[in-house]
């Protein structure tokens, strides 16, 4: 039979001379002791430490060891079996479920423990859901269909502001990415409370709604076509560079731009972030994984690129010469971001020499796939394998088949050849 009393222990005793009252819980004797917000004095206590009939505490002490027999009494402790563990987890969950779960507060710790490379794109979405409360903390009951119908109209509006600001600058306007990609946000780390905090196999559902069920979120645009043609690639790469001082070239950001364009249509649409971090080359054929998706892989988005002979004056230009890495990008630019922003950079100044509208350093991969596919008739497939994507249709095959490159570098022959000649 399971007892509940009270317990004091003396050794126990606090600097300020108090001492907190916990309670002993027994069963089949195994004991487990829990403490409560309770404190008493020795001015209420006996020689052997009970609590007096007197003190005025003991009325509180009854109170809350009754409303533990009757929680208790709910489980029919002998007919279901249930040992202490199993009562001290229950108790544990009852106590939860009369706690506010703060849904901001969750959503930063968890932000801060996962590994996921879209981690900004949670902080940013949280963020946004603060500017729509206006405050720091959110009970995730809180959380219903219309909350986030409102919070959606929320974004719609702050959309429209950035649009017409944008328009009034004369500036380009963005695609309406963010909508989607926040509500998907806050979906995911609503989701990740209800891992976190419902416990069915022990009964224990502290968020049992489900307002995501039920709730629209608007589907993203379609990515804007960034493609430019055959002519234009050729015109990059016949551009004359800018005469700067010795020691400035790796730093002109027009210079910068043309080359690593050139090397990223080349080498089937290299992400700056892979010429960045890449380390191997062995037989002019460089191995890289992939940044941006090597972590959420099991083959860890490994890619083998032959190097076509017209860029390997441009991969001796920008040797490391510590051997550390691949490029020496990284003597130069703090970070993967920083080098990125400053191609994009010098990419807009060619594209106002050529007349191309916001040239970016994305373009020669969505280029060299248009080109493969439109103009060189390369299998849709082995263009998807070129860039380096997953077909979730075909993981299970992929399991089975060790990949070669082959095809893909065939590939890449056919389009560096339809597009320089050489």
């Amino acid at each position: 039979m399971l007892t509940i009393k009270a317990e004091i222990k003396k050794q126990e005793q606090k600097l300020d001379g108090t001492y907190n009252v916990k309670l002993r819980f027994t069963l089949d004797r195994k004991v487990k002791r829990l403490s409560t917000s309770l404190f008493v004095t020795n001015k209420d206590l006996t020689k052997d430490l009970k609590i007096k009939q007197t003190s005025s505490i003991r009325q509180e002490v009854d109170s809350l060891i009754r409303s533990y027999q009757e929680k208790c009494a709910k489980l029919q402790i002998e007919l279901n079996h249930y040992t202490l563990d199993e009562v001290m987890d229950y108790l544990d969950g009852e106590r939860q479920k009369q706690q506010t779960i703060d849904f901001i507060k969750f959503s930063r710790e968890w932000i801060a423990s996962t590994t996921i490379k879209g981690a900004p794109n949670y902080t940013s979405a949280l963020n946004a859901l603060i500017r729509f409360i206006g405050k720091e903390e959110l009970d995730v009951n809180l959380i219903t269909l219309d909350f986030l119908e409102n919070f959606k109209a929320f974004l719609n509006k702050e959309r429209e502001a950035r649009t017409k600001k944008l328009i009034a600058q004369g500036k380009r306007v963005p695609s309406n990415r963010s909508l989607s990609l926040y509500l998907v946000s806050i979906k995911k780390l609503f989701n990740e409370a209800k891992k976190k905090y419902n416990k069915k196999d022990k009964n224990l559902i502290l968020i049992p709604h489900s307002p995501f069920e039920d709730f629209a979120i608007p589907k993203q645009e379609a990515t804007r076509k960034r493609a430019i043609s055959t002519d234009i690639i050729k015109k990059i790469w016949k551009l004359p560079y800018k005469d700067m001082k010795k020691g400035y070239k790796a730093t002109c950001h027009y210079n910068l731009a043309k080359d690593c364009f050139i090397l990223s249509f080349c080498l089937m649409g290299i992400n700056s972030a892979d010429l960045y971090n890449a380390t191997e080359m062995k037989n002019n054929t460089i191995t890289y994984y992939r940044t941006k998706t090597k972590d959420r892989r099991l083959d860890n988005a490994k890619m083998v690129v032959d190097v076509p002979q017209i860029i390997l004056p441009l991969i001796e230009k920008y040797k490391d010469k510590t051997g550390k890495r691949l490029f020496n990008f990284y003597q130069y630019y703090a970070d993967e971001k920083g080098f990125n922003k400053a191609i994009n950079y010098g990419l807009k100044e060619i594209g106002a020499i050529l007349e191309v509208d916001d040239l970016e350093y994305y373009a020669a991969r969505h280029s060299w796939a248009t080109i493969a596919l439109n103009k060189v008739g390369i299998d849709k497939y082995v263009v998807h394998a070129a860039l380096n994507h997953i077909d979730d249709s075909m993981k299970v095959t992929d399991i089975y088949i060790e990949r070669d490159f082959v095809n893909e570098n065939k590939a890449n022959d056919k389009v560096v050849r339809y597009v320089f000649g050489k």
